[in-house]
């Protein structure tokens, strides 16, 4: 058995979960343990939260996630489509946390609050860094994003992005920080 796993904390709606080898999906227990292979499917009005250690990871509604990697030096998560809230509390420097999304992988390379949302539809992820820092590498271009930025990212094999501040947060990020 894996020596770190994840764990279904809380959950609010319909969520579903699809262990790794398996092709049905079933209703996600709390409790839940979860490793590599494992994907979850938040559904329609419906919320989850997730933990590995100290790291709080928040689900909104119409969001998948898949577990990627998963051990005690690697987190790496892939959200194919929905809004995915981030507090991770501790991060070692030789250990690593990644969030792939269709168009971009975001590296954290420190603790802090961060929010990931994507659109597989418009080719489109938003990378939020509440605080903390990270690198988001799309298209073959690298670039860091630090406390109080955001990036919208489009495109696949040809990426452009938009480096702003970041806005107020929405309800969503307002239910993620209680």
């Amino acid at each position: 058995p894996p020596g770190r796993v994840g764990r279904l904390s809380y959950r609010d709606g319909p969520v579903s979960f699809q262990p790794t080898g398996i092709d049905d999906w079933v209703d996600a227990d709390i409790n839940r343990p979860l490793t590599i292979g494992d994907s979850i499917w938040v559904g329609d009005r419906g919320r989850a939260e997730f933990h590995i250690g100290s790291t709080a990871l928040r689900l909104s509604a119409q969001s998948a996630l898949q577990f990627l990697n998963l051990d005690d030096q690697t987190v790496q998560i892939r959200l194919s489509e929905g809004s995915l809230n981030l507090r991770i509390r501790n991060l070692a420097p030789n250990q690593v946390f990644e969030v792939d999304t269709p168009n971009l992988a975001f590296n954290i390379t420190q603790p802090g609050q961060y929010r990931i949302d994507a659109n597989p539809d418009s080719q489109t992820t938003t990378v939020t860094v509440r605080n903390g820092e990270g690198e988001v590498t799309s298209g073959g271009q690298s670039f860091p994003l630090c406390t109080r930025q955001q990036a919208a990212v489009r495109g696949d094999e040809q990426t452009e992005y938009n480096l702003t501040t970041a806005g107020a947060g929405d309800e969503f990020d307002q239910w993620s920080s209680q």
